[in-house]
C-alpha cells in the first residue's frame, strides 16, 4: 500500500524525499551541482520542463545544439528494432571527454581488475545524470537538474558493442540555473542505496506501468536502473540463483529492457516510460562494482515488481 506521500504523487519538497531516503537507511545526500557541490532545490510548481527531443538511430544521435539549463527533460526515442541506450554525462573540470570514455571502456572490459579501476575512475572524474534505454515501442523521458555548460550524450549501447568508436553528441546548456524539485512530478520512488548485504533497490509506490519514477542514488557508487520484462511468477530468489549458478539459466527475460542510465552518487532523475505494457519486471543494475568489478545485479541489486 502506498504511503501518504506516494498517494499524493510524491508531491513534496526535495527535503521530504531526502528524509525518506534517510529513513530507508541511506545517507541524506542532496542533488549536487555539476562540480559535486550541493545545490538548492526550490519548488518547480506544476509546469514540467519543455523536453529536449533526442532520436537515436543506427547512424547516430539526433539532438539540438543547445537547450535551457536547470531542470532538463530529454524525450528519447528510436526506430531501431534493437533498441538504444542513451547516457548523459559531464566531465569534471580539468578532465577531458576522451579520458572519461577511455576509463568507461575499461569499465566495460569484462575483466574484473580493469573493470573495477575503470568504473572507479569514471565515478570520480565525471557527473552522470542518467539516461534512457528505449525501444521503438517504448520511448522514455528522463529529467535531471543540470547547470549551464557542455553536456555529452553517449549512445551507450553502441559503446558496449564497440568502445573504440564512441557515438556522441554534444549539447550546450545555456542560461541561469532554474532550480526545482523532481518530487513535484513523481508517482513512485526508487532509492539506490548501500546495505550490509550490498547495493539494493528500495522501491516505494511503484505499481503502475504508466507513471513517473523518481530515482535517487544515495550510495557511494554509480548505479543504473534497467527495467527488464520477465516471466510471470519470477522471483528475486530465482534470479539470484541463476547469478549464483545454483540454478540453470538463462534468466527468464521475455523482452528487451528499458530503463534509466547511470546516476552519480547523490544524484536524482525522474523517469517516465511510454507504452510500457503491464506485467512482471525486474529492476537491475549491471554497473560493475568499484572493488570487485562484478555487476551489482550479481551481488543482489535486483528487484521484481508487478506493474498493472
Amino acid at each position: 500500500m502506498r504511503s501518504a506521500l506516494l498517494k499524493h504523487g510524491v508531491r513534496a519538497t526535495a527535503a521530504a524525499a531526502l528524509v525518506l531516503a534517510t529513513s530507508l537507511g541511506g545517507p541524506a545526500v542532496a542533488d549536487t551541482a555539476d562540480d559535486g557541490a550541493p545545490q538548492d532545490q526550490a519548488g518547480l510548481g506544476l509546469r514540467a520542463p519543455r523536453p529536449v527531443d533526442v532520436r537515436i538511430t543506427a547512424s547516430g544521435i539526433e539532438a539540438p545544439e543547445s537547450a535551457q539549463a536547470g531542470m532538463v527533460s530529454f524525450r528519447v526515442r528510436t526506430d531501431d528494432p534493437n533498441g538504444h541506450f542513451l547516457q548523459a554525462f559531464r566531465p569534471h573540470p580539468g578532465v577531458t571527454v576522451d579520458q572519461v570514455l577511455a576509463d568507461l571502456a575499461k569499465a566495460v572490459s569484462h575483466q574484473p581488475v580493469p573493470t573495477a579501476e575503470g568504473i572507479s575512475a569514471v565515478r570520480d572524474e565525471a557527473e552522470l545524470f542518467g539516461g534512457a534505454q528505449v525501444t521503438p515501442s517504448v520511448p522514455e523521458t528522463f529529467t535531471a537538474p543540470i547547470t549551464a555548460g557542455e553536456l555529452v550524450l553517449l549512445d551507450f549501447g553502441a559503446f558496449l558493442a564497440d568502445p573504440a568508436h564512441p557515438v556522441t553528441r554534444t549539447l550546450q546548456l545555456q542560461g541561469p540555473k532554474r532550480s526545482g524539485s523532481l518530487t513535484d512530478f513523481a508517482d513512485g520512488l526508487v532509492i539506490e542505496r548501500d546495505t550490509a548485504d550490498g547495493p539494493r533497490f528500495d522501491v516505494r509506490g511503484l505499481d503502475r506501468a504508466v507513471g513517473r519514477i523518481l530515482v535517487h542514488n544515495s550510495s557511494g557508487e554509480l548505479h543504473e536502473m534497467a527495467v527488464q520484462p520477465v516471466a510471470p511468477g519470477t522471483t528475486d530468489a530465482q534470479i539470484q540463483a541463476v547469478f549464483d549458478r545454483t540454478a540453470p539459466g538463462p534468466l527468464p527475460y521475455t523482452g528487451r529492457p528499458v530503463g534509466l542510465g547511470m546516476l552519480s552518487p547523490g544524484r536524482s532523475a525522474l523517469l517516465e516510460t511510454r507504452n510500457l505494457p503491464p506485467g512482471t519486471y525486474v529492476l537491475m543494475c549491471f554497473v560493475p562494482d568499484a572493488k570487485t568489478g562484478l555487476p551489482h545485479a550479481v551481488k543482489g541489486m535486483h528487484k521484481v515488481v508487478v506493474l498493472t
